[in-house]
């Protein structure tokens, strides 16, 4: 039987759920047995010295000295900078940016801007992605500069129970906000610097989202603690958890190899208010638009939006035609498939579930429909997720 010890923050969501997935691997073995390891054990050798292996944010190089001089093999879950002696598992940064450029862009924003901690490794490399995803697009992106004096108190902001911190930087995060243009889709390399730029951005006098769209990165809770309530990109910790409780696995098969370093994809960007919004003309098809994402996977119908807006089918279709090269009927059709492609890759429900929850009322249309738009069946792109 072997001991893996958990040095995992367990206080925010995104670390729950790096533990979640290390306890879907482990349900898999019957020769493994967790054991949490709090802050105060990682100073205490003989603590240390009962497991046979680590899963590890390890965050500083005083926590990289105290697990390497156990002599066990580690797997770091944090990233910020390589260990020589150690495996990691990590989200993948470059599909985060591009997941959040492209949300900003199917919004059809014209102004972007990243405010992240630069310097920082995980908020470079989102930052990056998502400024050449939008330079792929023809978009520029305006970059907030963290200033070197308050760089290093930015980088350790935690959540402290319910407290969420105030910027250090508050004044010069102000003058950055107010000087961009207006409309403005704002990515944040955390959902803590969202929460700030939300924060910031309603002291100013701005509208949230209509005047500054924000979305954010990780944590589910901050997302819930300021209105309006903030999008954010769920990373799948319990994915990066699954990974590298499987990379320590291959370390205790052969010690000797690292094992390459697995990148885990987001597994869904999910809206909320904060970006709640398309600066479009006229102003209503911007309702409209937020009013089929709101009701797509219940019964709605196009007549049920021009009911919502009050205005003729001709009159609705033609301007989502101009704005969008699309109609009302196709717009529901295309975000169903949607939710149902995200339910059928990251689910075992049953597909006529799947059709049911993404809207659909005809389980043989949906299986067409599907078909047509992603070039496969649902059940050949669900059965891709383990070849």
């Amino acid at each position: 039987m072997k001991t893996i010890g958990i040095a995992i923050d367990r206080q925010r969501t995104y670390g729950r759920r790096l533990c979640q997935g290390i306890v879907d691997y482990v349900r898999t073995r019957t020769d493994w047995t967790l054991q949490l390891i709090e802050p105060s054990d990682l100073e205490k050798p003989a603590r240390l010295a009962t497991c046979d292996g680590f899963i590890a944010r390890v965050l500083n190089d005083q926590i990289a000295r105290r697990l390497a001089a156990t002599g066990k093999p580690v797997v770091d879950v944090f990233c910020e900078r390589p260990y020589p002696t150690f495996a990691s598992a990590d989200q993948n940064a470059r599909l985060i940016g591009q997941m959040a450029a492209r949300h900003f862009i199917e919004h059809h924003f014209s102004h972007f801007a990243f405010c992240g901690y630069n310097g920082i490794s995980y908020s470079d490399l989102r930052r990056d992605a998502f400024c050449h995803c939008l330079e792929l697009n023809h978009f520029s992106c305006t970059v907030y500069r963290t200033p070197p004096s308050v760089l290093k108190m930015l980088s350790q902001l935690r959540l402290r129970g319910e407290t969420l911190v105030q910027p250090k930087d508050h004044g010069r995060l102000a003058n950055w906000l107010q000087r961009l243009e207006k409309p403005l889709a704002v990515f944040c390399a955390n959902d803590m610097r969202a929460y700030q730029v939300i924060a910031v951005s309603k002291e100013l006098g701005f509208d949230v989202p209509h005047d500054v769209a924000v979305l954010g990165v990780d944590d589910e809770l901050v997302c819930e603690f300021i209105q309006p309530t903030l999008s954010s990109i769920d990373p799948n910790g319990r994915g990066v958890g699954h990974a590298a409780a499987e990379t320590l696995a291959h370390l205790f098969d052969d010690p000797a190899n690292l094992p390459v370093s697995p990148k885990i994809g987001p597994l869904r960007l999910v809206e909320r208010q904060s970006t709640n919004v398309f600066p479009l003309d006229p102003p209503w098809l911007s309702d409209a638009l937020v009013y089929i994402r709101n009701n797509v996977t219940n019964q709605l119908t196009a007549s049920g939006v021009y009911r919502h807006l009050g205005k003729s089918h001709t009159l609705v279709d033609s301007a989502f035609r101009k704005a969008l090269n699309s109609s009302v009927q196709q717009e529901i059709i295309r975000l169903r498939l949607a939710e149902a492609k995200h339910l059928v890759t990251t689910t075992d429900l049953p597909l006529g579930q799947v059709a049911r929850r993404a809207g659909f009322t005809s389980p043989q249309y949906f299986c067409s429909a599907f078909t047509k738009a992603f070039g496969a069946s649902p059940t050949a792109i669900r059965n891709k997720r383990t070849t």
